[in-house]
């Protein structure tokens, strides 16, 4: 199989990102941590890994993830969350649709797959909702079929990633991606993926910033 990159958007996950880190040197030998200036022990666990640690500009998660792909070593580019939420085992099935160029975009799924993280807050009941919201709106504006469009777990071409001039510099980038990805004509497809439970720390995604996936999201398929 063709080699791939990880990168891993960071922002005060000391706590669990030796775990992180250690669960994917089994995959990869270019592992990237982009981190959003955390107030933790981040940049030392990692250098002390051996893997690559870079600095965003402070602008959010979108920021972290371009420069993840500009500095990744591999044309493959596979995404993977600090919070110990994601599923490192379903990595070399997404690398591999993308390196037997079956898919241009590969993204994990929630609904096919489950998830351990869901609660009753707030918080929980906007993803929910937004997400089968924002699925319905995308498949009848596109005419596909997929089933979660939030999910952060996922792997890309490069060459694709960059073609898509993506603006956002938050959360608001992975649905960003799902849309121009779209619009552009490039095969988009789903594995399952089963959700964790957080591993430690907080979410970062507030839920002011939900509803403007929300409002994002109608936006750019009704352009």
């Amino acid at each position: 199989m063709e080699k791939f990159s990880i990168i891993v958007p960071s922002r005060n996950e000391g706590k669990g990102i030796k775990q992180i880190i250690q669960s994917l040197q089994r995959y990869s030998d270019d592992i990237i941590v982009v981190d959003g200036h955390s107030n933790d022990n981040t940049r030392e666990i990692a250098q002390k890994l051996g893997v690559r640690f870079y600095l965003d500009h402070g602008l959010g998660k979108g920021d972290a993830m371009k420069i993840g792909a500009q500095k990744a070593r591999y044309e493959i580019l596979i995404y993977f969350d600090a919070d110990g939420s994601h599923d490192e085992k379903d990595i070399p099935k997404m690398a591999s649709l993308l390196s037997l160029s079956k898919a241009d975009f590969v993204m994990g799924s929630r609904r096919t797959g489950g998830s351990f993280d869901v609660k009753m807050s707030l918080q929980g009941i906007v993803r929910s909702a937004g997400c089968d919201l924002l699925v319905t709106l995308i498949n009848k504006r596109f005419k596909t079929n997929l089933t979660d469009v939030l999910y952060s777990f996922r792997g890309i071409n490069r060459q694709v990633f960059r073609s898509l001039r993506l603006r956002e510099n938050g959360f608001g980038i992975e649905q960003e991606m799902v849309v121009s990805c779209l619009k552009k004509g490039y095969v988009v497809c789903e594995i399952p993926s089963r959700e964790k439970a957080r591993g430690w720390g907080e979410s970062k995604l507030s839920t002011i910033a939900g509803v403007k996936f929300l409002w994002n999201i109608f936006w750019e398929c009704l352009n």
